[in-house]
């Protein structure tokens, strides 16, 4: 099984991680600012995700809207 193609340029990729490490901060020590369990479980999650396409380059709400910000080389 093949990864797909990369569709996330370095721009794209610095912000996700910028976004993930914040989310992620805010999911796990914003509790007075936050204050649901629920909702600083989505942040992580979506940190998560969000430092996963930092990682792979690849996005797959990108792939399946048939978007790619990676310029080919």
């Amino acid at each position: 099984m093949s990864f797909p193609d990369k569709n996330l340029n370095a721009l794209d990729r610095g912000i996700r991680g910028v976004l993930g490490v914040i989310t992620i901060y805010f999911g796990l020590f914003g509790n007075e600012l936050i204050g649901d369990l629920i909702v600083q479980s989505i942040l992580v999650a979506f940190g998560i995700v969000n430092l996963i396409s930092l990682a792979s380059g690849w996005c797959i709400v990108y792939h399946f809207a048939g978007i790619n910000t990676r310029a080919e080389q």
